[in-house]
């Protein structure tokens, strides 16, 4: 027997997908390189060159952007609903809209920060430390996550937005 999925559920798993995928590939590779690089270094004395830095500038960076937009995406990031929780619902809906507006315009300025530092380290050819390994190419994660944050954010409140605006519409004409 077959469970059909929804087109909408089957968009977004497929979206949840290619965000998560790579970041547990990137997990697992960059254990992998460490366990190496550890057993390398103890048995025989011979580590993997640039561990660090491919960890730390790559690796690190990579799984840490990828994480906050899924996140975002499954609404996981953390809340403190102290304050929240007693408040009206319509007062709840204006400080989810006012709130989301405000993160957007700081994901928007991260990302146009990111970009102009991005830029950068690719006009100087930037590496990790005082290797030779590039680093960068991960500069670019900074705009694209913040970017993807800023429209996640601003469909939210838009979300948000409407649904206050129907509801005081049904109250309106349910009235």
């Amino acid at each position: 027997m077959s469970v059909a999925v929804d087109p909408p559920v089957r968009r977004r798993l497929s979206i949840d997908l290619l965000i998560e995928v790579p970041a547990v590939i990137i997990t697992f590779a960059m254990m992998v390189h460490i366990s190496l690089n550890a057993a390398l270094r103890t048995f025989w004395g011979a580590p993997l060159r640039n561990t660090l830095e491919i960890t730390q500038y790559w690796y690190v960076p990579i799984i840490a952007f990828l994480g906050f937009i899924a996140a975002q995406r499954r609404g996981q990031h953390v809340s403190a609903d102290l304050i929240y929780g007693v408040l009206p619902a319509l007062a709840q809906r204006w400080v989810k809209i006012v709130t989301f507006v405000v993160i957007a315009a700081i994901s928007a300025g991260f990302a146009w920060y990111g970009w102009h530092e991005a830029t950068h380290a690719f006009t100087i050819r930037r590496t990790a430390g005082v290797s030779d390994l590039p680093a960068w190419p991960t500069y670019f994660l900074a705009p694209l996550a913040f970017g993807s944050l800023t429209c996640q954010f601003a469909f939210a409140a838009v979300r948000a937005w409407r649904r206050t605006d129907e509801e005081s519409q049904t109250e309106r004409n349910g009235s």
